[in-house]
């Protein structure tokens, strides 16, 4: 009987409830659920604090502040059943999350087989990236990676990031969606004059990128991807047009 796996429908092998691709992503995700989860218990026990600027000085109206972080308490809960129900729908136990490294390797192969595998695959992701709200306040330049293969919609990325939950609440493999968004830019190419480059430049990613220079990099070999043809026309690998036009801007 053939059997799709829960997270993105792909053929998975026998006994199998996740596919090759989504059990590496898995693996990927208790590790990072691990790190998060320490960051969050230092923040409840306020052994360090993330604020935002000027919400320093003493509380208003003098009251002392609760001895932990409630709201950071809840979420480890939180987090913590539903790592529990996840192991108990795989038929296994974890214990403490605290041991997720060292358990990791025997217990993940019985999460990719359990019933309900890509609904806590989900459900854990959602909860990493409620944590990471509250641990990691750093500002993210997150760009399009590519497209959701479960909706379409535009998945954003920072750099380093492995694992994004789209809006329809798939979680989308990054660093795959990356280089199959790579390789389908490497093969699509636009024919134009340097002047029309220019302009589709302007008008399609907002880059002031002049015929001038565009024909300068071309002369210079600095476009190798992009090849003349009659009429003063040149089919331009837009990868490499991109690229270059965000280097000058």
């Amino acid at each position: 009987m053939d059997r799709n796996c829960q997270n993105c429908d792909k053929p998975v092998e026998e006994s199998w409830t996740l596919c090759k691709t989504c059990r590496r992503g898995y693996a990927r995700l208790l590790h990072r659920l691990r790190v998060n989860l320490h960051r969050l218990q230092s923040v409840a026990r306020r052994e360090y604090r993330l604020t935002e600027p000027g919400n320093g000085g003493r509380p208003q109206g003098g009251d002392a502040p609760a001895p932990v972080d409630l709201h950071a308490v809840d979420l480890l809960d939180q987090t913590e059943q539903a790592i529990e129900q996840a192991c108990a729908d795989a038929g296994t136990w974890l214990g403490r999350w605290q041991w997720l490294a060292k358990r990791a390797p025997v217990i993940l192969p019985l999460l990719c087989r359990a019933s309900n595998a890509g609904w806590h695959m989900r459900r854990l992701t959602r909860a990493c990236e409620r944590i990471e709200r509250i641990v990691d306040r750093m500002p993210r330049s997150r760009r399009i990676v590519g497209m959701c293969p479960e909706c379409g919609r535009e998945v954003l990325a920072a750099k380093g990031e492995t694992l994004r939950l789209c809006k329809c609440g798939n979680p989308v493999n990054v660093t795959e969606l990356r280089e199959q968004s790579r390789a389908k830019a490497e093969a699509m190419h636009i024919t134009k004059t340097p002047a029309g480059m220019s302009q589709w430049l302007r008008e399609n990613y907002g880059y002031e990128v002049s015929r001038k220079t565009i024909t300068d990099a071309l002369r210079r070999g600095k476009l190798p991807g992009s090849k003349p043809v009659e009429g003063g026309y040149w089919e331009f690998s837009i990868r490499e047009i991109v690229a270059f036009a965000m280097s000058k801007a």
